[in-house]
């Protein structure tokens, strides 16, 4: 069993000061009646990290209101979303997949009307929540901080491989992922086998992030089956409260990479490569460009003009150039 090193944010109370927070429910995010989400805000005078919660087939977005102002006393919203209730086909799962890059979408472009930190994402899903809420999940974007799955990827989803292959998005730039099970693996009465997420820890270590897996099962013969009960150590060993960056980390991101020109046209190289980096380049929403092991330069002359992002994985290390191409 991995264990989870729990970060500690005390000292957000020092740079952020308590304001009146409202909650909303249904707020359409599309045109269809299902595409809606609650929203439940932490107060906070700094923009607040998000917890984005999706349920299990047959489910609705109400949360237990415990676990809601559990997150919201550690300065962390909740945006619990919807789409078809229940999804059981290959297309009602492409729809699903298609309401989430819509969902993420519109909280992206309304951060700032609900005080969101966009920078700071923490993705959860129950059973049909979590095949749904996957895909996103792994998109080479920085600001997806962590993965909390409950009953995550169940025997279904395994069905057809021709299909979809759930390790197939996992990457080296896949955030810390944190699955809880109901029940224990080989469990035979129950779609939900921990040995589905186990599958997913196997991509992570051959892929050498190992050291970003957790798994938890048989929570029902524990006393205390509460699907939610280790989220707020989790959320708080991978969020970065009140976008603070420090200088310690500024300075080492300057010193280990250098980008030129910046801004560039066609080309752009970069300074301090290792030679075991990973490379991702996506745009100021997160929507990935390209990606690569190998680097001899930035050859960008098929992209638009516009601010873009260059993620540089090396091991357990991420660091973000901002590229301006003209």
């Amino acid at each position: 069993m991995k264990l989870l090193k729990t970060t500690f944010i005390a000292f957000l109370t020092l740079l952020c000061f308590s304001s009146i927070a409202q909650d909303f429910e249904q707020v359409s995010y599309g045109p269809e009646d299902r595409q809606y989400l609650d929203i439940y805000i932490a107060p906070s005078e700094c923009p607040t990290p998000v917890y984005f919660d999706a349920h299990g087939n047959g489910g609705t977005t109400n949360m237990p209101n415990s676990i809601i102002n559990d997150l919201k006393a550690e300065g962390i919203s909740v945006v619990a979303w919807e789409s078809l209730t229940s999804v059981n086909t290959p297309d009602q799962v492409e729809t699903g997949w298609s309401d989430a890059e819509l969902m993420f979408e519109w909280v992206i472009e309304n951060a700032e009307t609900y005080n969101f930190d966009t920078t700071n994402f923490i993705i959860g899903g129950s059973s049909r929540g979590s095949i749904l809420s996957w895909k996103y999940s792994h998109r080479p974007n920085p600001n997806i901080k962590g993965l909390y799955m409950y009953n995550a990827l169940p025997d279904g989803t395994w069905a057809d491989s021709t299909w979809w292959y759930p390790p197939n998005e996992v990457k080296v730039s896949s955030p810390p992922v944190f699955f809880v099970y109901r029940y224990e693996p080989g469990v035979t009465f129950d779609s939900h086998d921990p040995e589905n997420g186990m599958i997913i820890m196997d991509k992570y270590d051959e892929l050498g992030i190992g050291d970003r897996d957790t798994l938890i099962h048989s929570i029902e013969y524990s006393g205390n089956n509460d699907k939610y009960q280790f989220l707020v150590d989790f959320a708080n060993s991978v969020i970065e409260p009140c976008d603070i960056v420090s200088t310690e980390t500024i300075k080492e991101d300057i010193i280990s990479y250098s980008i030129f020109p910046n801004p560039f046209q066609d080309f752009a190289q970069i300074s301090g490569l290792k030679g075991d980096e990973y490379f991702f380049l996506h745009t100021s929403s997160g929507a990935m460009v390209k990606e690569a092991q190998q680097f001899d330069g930035l050859h960008l002359e098929d992209i638009n003009s516009g601010l873009y992002f260059l993620t540089i994985q090396m091991k357990d290390r991420r660091t973000v150039l901002k590229l301006i191409k003209n």
